[in-house]
């Protein structure tokens, strides 16, 4: 599994049924974990930081359930309350940084795909 670091010390153990496993990126909205799902498969977890709550992240939620791969890992599940978190399957393979600099037909075929 690519760049799938150890848990920090603050990070959770679990959430709901998801058993987190290690930590794959972090950015402006939130930590993205890799998880294991009760029935064994592999699943990113992204937990989102407090300025996404409530019904923005319930509208956000259903927006991102409503596109469908093969653009969009689908979502699998969510929560919101204390910790909101959005459940998705994982995908495994390089993030966009350590794939390089995008240019000419992968970064055309890349914004197809995507947009399809």
């Amino acid at each position: 599994m690519p760049n799938v670091e150890p848990l920090r010390p603050g990070d959770p153990a679990s959430l709901g049924a998801y058993r987190i496993l290690g930590w794959l990126a972090s950015g402006g909205q939130g930590v993205v974990y890799l998880g294991q799902a009760p029935d064994g498969r592999r699943v990113a977890v992204k937990v989102l930081h407090g300025v996404v709550a409530g019904d923005r992240f319930a509208a956000l939620t259903e927006a991102a359930r409503r596109v469908e791969p093969p653009g969009v890992a689908p979502v699998l599940d969510a929560s919101w309350g204390r910790v909101s978190y959005l459940v998705s399957e994982y995908v495994e393979g390089p993030s966009l940084a350590e794939a390089g600099r995008l240019g000419g037909g992968h970064l055309r075929h890349l914004a197809v795909t995507t947009a399809l």
